[in-house]
């Protein structure tokens, strides 16, 4: 593998040399001497990237337990040929380990992102170099901690260095459950403080892709913001504080659009295409390598097993991911976002259509991660989207619409997103029907479902839908009568309660 200029190719050697005793460990908690040199410490935040990807499947990956799956597997836009039943119908209990993982995998990260900043302030480098590594290592502590809240509600951290560097300390810690109120401060703090020394992508030299930016800063801040919005409306019944947190996404999104570091891609499937990496459109990539461990697996994931390139390529086809009709059914035929889902294709003899020909589990195949010629879909060097500029022009629009109703300015903004996605659209009746909208809760409900066509099997749905409200009445109405409110939250695993008797699981579990 060739590592000159590949960010998180290093990223993997150095976890690979953690492995060897003859080799510094740039994560061992209380190694305070091993970084001496900026290269020191620019070898020791490349590695605590590593922990976005694991073993090579879950966290930000696609595997079942990924943050991907986790977000979409228990909605309407999801379903699998293999056995996620305990998600998929609302089933799952503490000892569901695979919707476990995430945990388990990323407050140690948390930990080691503590003790690494600890032992960077103790380094003595230029001021500005040290600034950007230390914002890049708090920016990725600030999103673990969010994306830990999302799922399983606030978790018990280790931000206090002292405990981060004593491994005793770290053992014997047994804290309970923090407040929401510190949760949201720390991450929102932490977010704007990283974002001031932390680069625009535009800025970035190559060889330095797939670090945190400005814009994942802010994005992980927009997040945030309307994560709160919807706990205040539907869960904590504030309105005032909802108003609150949706002027905060107002602000955010106004800063981001007038920043123009990005823009949307012309046509939709090119955001994926081999051919079109690294384009302006995403704000979160995390790049990756034909190898094991390294690569991209969606496609692999996807594909049925009797599916055949009509380019020639050898590809692997496990056949699990699957959206099903009724989601479907939903998107106008002539909405060219449609196209990422595969209703039918080529198996070497004749078309194959899967609503009417298909024996197996019904539902289109999501194929926004396309063929790569170089690859067989499994270990792809195709990057992982996770965050992109469609996603603030909506959020913006919808900030819009909850502050001042449905004006001007947030049809104009949904126009953006779906004058790509149907031809001929000025004048056309798909422009008409949002021109159309004068109520606020009619553009709200608008909202969610272009939302569901514009990110379907992207990881937004689940959140969506929390915020709006609705994901167990989504449910219920799908037939997943198991579904009740205790599941806008995953349970944290019993293991970690079994650890901590003074953690306390969510209410139900």
């Amino acid at each position: 593998m060739k590592t000159k200029n590949i960010f998180f190719s290093s990223l993997f050697l150095i976890a690979a040399y953690s492995c060897s005793l003859e080799n510094e460990t740039y994560d061992q908690l209380g190694s305070d001497n091993v970084m001496t040199t900026e290269n020191d410490v620019k070898a020791a935040v490349t590695g605590i990237y590593h922990e976005l990807r694991g073993g090579g499947w879950d966290r930000y990956n696609c595997a079942w337990g990924s943050l991907l799956t986790m977000q979409i597997g228990c909605t309407d836009e999801c379903d699998c040929n293999w056995v996620w039943d305990k998600q998929l119908d609302f089933l799952w209990t503490a000892e569901t380990t695979d919707l476990g993982q995430f945990y388990t995998g990323l407050v140690p990260a948390v930990t080691k992102a503590t003790s690494l900043l600890e032992r960077m302030r103790k380094i003595s480098i230029s001021a500005p170099i040290k600034r950007r590594y230390m914002a890049e290592v708090r920016c990725l502590r600030a999103m673990w901690a969010y994306d830990l809240y999302d799922l399983y509600g606030t978790v018990p951290l280790i931000t206090d260095p002292d405990i981060a560097l004593d491994p005793q300390k770290a053992q014997s810690y047994m804290p309970e459950r923090p407040s929401i109120e510190w949760y949201v401060n720390f991450i929102d703090t932490e977010l704007k403080e990283a974002e001031e020394n932390l680069k625009p992508a535009s800025l970035l030299a190559a060889s330095e892709y797939g670090r945190m930016t400005k814009g994942i800063a802010q994005m992980y801040m927009l997040k945030l913001y309307m994560h709160e919005a919807g706990q205040e409306r539907h869960y904590r019944n504030d309105e005032g504080k909802a108003m609150m947190w949706w002027n905060r996404v107002d602000s955010i999104t106004e800063v981001m659009i007038k920043d123009g570091e990005y823009s949307l891609q012309k046509d939709y499937m090119s955001i994926w295409s081999p051919s079109n990496q690294r384009n302006s459109e995403v704000i979160f990539p995390i790049p990756n390598f034909p190898e094991g461990g390294l690569g991209n697996c969606f496609l692999a994931h996807a594909l049925p097993a009797d599916y055949v390139s009509q380019n020639g390529i050898a590809l692997t086809k496990w056949g699990g991911f699957l959206v099903p009709w009724d989601f479907y059914d939903t998107y106008d035929p002539k909405d060219k976002r449609r196209n990422a889902l595969l209703a039918t294709y080529w198996n070497g003899k004749k078309m194959v259509d899967r609503r009417t020909e298909y024996t197996g589990k019904p539902g289109a195949v999501p194929m926004k991660y396309q063929e790569n010629p170089s690859t067989t879909g499994q270990w792809d060097a195709s990057e992982y989207v996770i965050n992109r500029y469609a996603e603030v022009i909506l959020a913006r629009a919808e900030a819009l619409n909850e502050i001042y109703g449905p004006t001007q300015e947030a049809k104009d903004l949904v126009h953006e997103i779906r004058e790509r996605a149907f031809d001929n659209y000025k004048g056309s009746k798909y422009e008409k029907e949002i021109n159309d909208i004068t109520d606020k809760d009619a553009f709200r409900a608008h909202l969610l479902k272009e939302r569901g066509w514009e990110f379907c099997w992207e990881g937004m749905r689940r959140p969506d839908l929390i915020r709006h409200g609705e994901l167990i009445s989504n449910a219920i109405a799908r037939g997943k009568l198991m579904a009740e409110p205790k599941h806008i939250l995953y349970a944290i695993p019993q293991s970690v309660i079994y650890e901590n008797p003074n953690l306390k699981n969510n209410e139900g579990f």
